[in-house]
């Protein structure tokens, strides 16, 4: 008879608790117990904030799996798909091939992911702490960021270089702020050009108050000693959207920093989001005994589980001290069923909540006892020290934790130099993304947004506009060509989306992609000569005139999102028009629609009621009626358009009309002094 097998999908606090509990039951001949982890290792999460803060080694917080669960069949293959109905679950091999596993019993204990995407720009800029990876990659880069403030000759720079941003007020928020001040507060003394004066930790949180799990007299004595350790607080701030310079909160600031950490943005993992099983904030729903619902032989328990504690009739809060007790008890039930035996419901009394504030600090309320400051930091760390998995781990932090209280935090920054890599980036309107005299290190993909592209005249100190890039446009090119540094300054017009890579991936590219390279070099002879400087008098003669000297109404009503590819058609034909402009309701420009549009669109299947959205070209680009005759000639140029919509405002994009390049061209030859001349000679 084959042995029953249970399979585990997550190697954390619950996963590998209930792995460890169901083998004290069954042996190995009678039972096979697989564990699914994508890291060969269980991470201690408590303690990631001090792996960042350089208080313990990374390796510290790692405890190897294979040795902590020696008769457990450990894989880190990625599980991609389960089939509760069929009892399988699919994952994909050591070569990339999928495959499927038959269980008789499924644990789920995937624990949450990270997801950043909710906020503008915080996917792009700021740093995530859920894995050693995340701690180690904060870590370095907070050393690298020390070394450059140590020789920045800019006081502003080097204030920005040691302002750092932490975003959420909830334990892990906490613990990464104190952390971090602490690292910079207690090594500073060994850089010749870093005050006190010139660091900054702030922390910010969506609530009136810190740590909203823990007592109101707990709350305000954090506050307090953060506060008095040089941590600022933002309080009842929500961040609205996060660029390379900072973070913009609802209600209108702005915080300065090089370094935002964000705590909070937690999701479930994909792998159960695609489950068509009942979830209550983005967590599984389970019975009682954390069965999921109407499944008898599948389980889900730690935080990506949704489990009603008997206690108190209260949800499970996603803690270690619950993940642990949901792994053993589950583990329990799923013994009580193979054995014919009633489960039980998950029971659990809270032993507490322990949190670091820094400076050898802490709050903790233990069986119902509150304690604070040195005593509650002092028993903070022994009881983790004890929580870790293994003799081996309480070893190595133990000593790392009594270095710590000797010697200085060790600020060693080795480079990785880690292959270059495409990667996104988010602006704000006024944000320049690079700027006129900077070197050349990236090239840059317009996503999402607008941007203008000014160069600055040294010798007179005057703005010169030079054009207006949309979605699908490029820029940083020329210079990273011609090795030299930029030319001029691009500036966010609108909230801008860009692709980012680096110039060694990029000149690996467009040596080996023909079809790169053919764009690159037509993009950079119709960039090589500035109208101005192909037709000398063209400067003069439009800079004068303001663009509605040249603003003609558009030749077709424009039509709506909503409007037919038939009714977009009916227009080309009855007006002969080159393009149709689409608006909302509010008369705003959403897209246009061209002669090429409307042949793409049957080439795609098109039929005549396929809405124009789905084939008309969104986000197009545009000028205000506010902007220079030259601004808008220069960038119809960059484009090789024809003509170019115009609008209200970047911000309200409510269309005027639109400008045709013959049109300007025509006022350029018919005012030039060798047409005048001839006039005259005639």
């Amino acid at each position: 008879m084959a042995a029953t097998r249970l399979v585990i999908v997550g190697g954390g606090f619950a996963g590998s608790k209930c792995a460890k509990t169901l083998r004290k039951h069954f042996s190995p001949e009678a039972c096979e117990i697989v564990l699914f982890n994508r890291e060969n290792h269980m991470v201690f999460h408590p303690l990631l904030a001090e792996v960042a803060g350089a208080s313990i080694n990374p390796d510290a917080v790692a405890a190897p799996l294979r040795q902590m669960l020696p008769t457990i069949h450990c894989r880190t293959e990625e599980v991609q798909h389960i089939d509760l109905n069929a009892s399988e679950i699919a994952y994909h091999g050591y070569d990339n091939r999928p495959r499927t596993m038959t269980y008789d019993h499924l644990v789920l204990s995937c624990g949450s992911a990270v997801n950043l995407g909710t906020v503008p720009g915080m996917a792009d800029h700021a740093f995530p702490l859920k894995t050693i990876g995340d701690a180690i990659a904060l870590r370095l880069h907070i050393m690298q960021l020390l070394e450059k403030a140590e020789v920045c000759e800019d006081e502003a720079l080097k204030h920005h270089y040691l302002s750092f941003i932490i975003v959420g007020g909830g334990f892990s928020g906490v613990e990464v702020a104190g952390e971090i001040n602490d690292l910079l507060r207690g090594t500073h003394r060994f850089f010749h050009n870093i005050s006190d004066e010139d660091l900054s930790v702030t922390l910010v949180h969506s609530r009136d108050q810190l740590l909203p799990e823990i007592t109101p007299s707990l709350r305000d004595f954090a506050k307090t000693k953060m506060e008095r350790a040089g941590i600022n607080l933002a309080l009842n701030a929500r961040v609205q959207y996060v660029i390379s310079e900072g973070v913009g909160l609802a209600d209108g600031r702005f915080l300065r920093g090089a370094t935002v950490v964000c705590t909070v943005g937690n999701s479930i993992p994909l792998v159960l989001e695609r489950l068509e099983v009942p979830k209550e904030r983005h967590r599984l729903m389970t019975q009682p005994d954390m069965r999921l619902v109407d499944f008898d032989n599948a389980w889900a328990i730690g935080d990506c589980a949704h489990i009603i504690n008997a206690y108190d009739r209260k949800p499970s809060p996603p803690t270690g001290q619950f993940a642990e007790r949901q792994g053993r008890q589950a583990a329990d039930n799923i013994v009580r069923v193979m054995r014919g035996e009633p489960t039980r419901p998950f029971r659990f009394k809270p032993l507490g909540q322990l949190c670091a504030i820094g400076a050898h600090h802490a709050v903790a309320e233990l069986f119902g006892q509150r304690l604070s400051g040195f005593p509650a930091w002092f028993l903070w760390r022994g009881i983790y020290l004890f929580k870790l998995p293994s003799w081996s781990r309480r070893a190595k932090v133990g000593f790392d934790w009594a270095w710590d209280l000797v010697f200085p935090r060790d600020l060693a920054h080795p480079r990785t130099d880690p292959t270059e890599r495409v990667s996104t980036a988010h602006y704000r309107p006024g944000n320049d993304i690079i700027r006129q005299g900077d070197p050349a290190l990236n090239f840059y993909i317009l996503v999402n947004g607008e941007v203008e592209v000014v160069r600055i005249d040294e010798a007179s100190g005057e703005t010169l506009q030079l054009g207006i890039l949309g979605p699908g446009d490029f820029f940083g090119e020329m210079a990273l060509i011609d090795q030299r540094p930029r030319s001029a300054t691009i500036r966010a017009l609108t909230p801008v989306e860009v692709l980012v890579m680096g110039k060694n991936l990029f000149s690996s590219i467009s040596n080996a992609l023909a079809p790169f390279r053919h764009v690159i070099a037509e993009a950079i002879k119709r960039r090589g000569g500035a109208l101005w400087q192909r037709m000398p008098m063209a400067r003069e003669i439009l800079e004068p005139q303001p663009l509605s000297a040249f603003l003609e109404p558009c030749a077709i009503e424009p039509l709506t999102p909503d409007h037919t590819f038939a009714d977009a058609l009916q227009c080309f034909d009855e007006h002969g028009s080159d393009f149709c402009c689409v608006i909302n309701g509010e008369g705003c420009l959403e897209g246009v629609v061209t002669r090429t549009d409307i042949f793409r669109a049957i080439d795609a299947g098109a039929h005549a009621h396929t809405p124009v959205r789905e084939f008309m070209a969104c986000d197009p680009v545009v000028v205000t009626d506010e902007e220079s005759c030259l601004l808008a000639a220069a960038t119809m140029r960059d484009h090789g358009f024809k003509w170019l919509p115009v609008v209200e405002s970047y911000g309200t994009p409510t269309l005027k009309g639109y400008v045709r390049a013959e049109r300007m061209l025509n006022a350029v030859v018919q005012r030039s002094p060798e047409q005048n001349r001839r006039h005259a000679g005639a």
